[in-house]
């Protein structure tokens, strides 16, 4: 079992946000999507990513965006959905 990565950072309170949770099955396609998030605005220190060493197949990438308004789901499922990915609400 492996310990859990820890980031060094102080945690505030912050409300539910929903997130749009991705697999996608080239994880060249995941690596593009990162990228194009980060000129939309989503924080990088808030994106989940789960690498394919971690996926029971060993390909793929797997990605958990939050998003910060309901306009931004819309944004970040159809730039998901346009590279490749199988897309899903979650909302905490």
């Amino acid at each position: 079992m492996e310990l859990p990565q820890i980031r060094p950072g102080v945690v505030h309170e912050s409300e539910p946000t929903s997130r749009v949770v991705a697999f996608f099955y080239n994880t060249a396609h995941g690596n593009s999507v990162i990228q194009l998030l980060m000129a939309l605005g989503i924080r990088s220190d808030q994106l989940g990513v789960t690498p394919p060493e971690r996926i029971e197949t060993n390909q793929g990438m797997l990605l958990s965006i939050p998003c910060p308004n309901e306009a931004m789901v819309t944004t970040v499922e159809k730039l998901c959905r346009s590279h490749g990915a199988e897309v899903h609400r979650q909302r905490r």
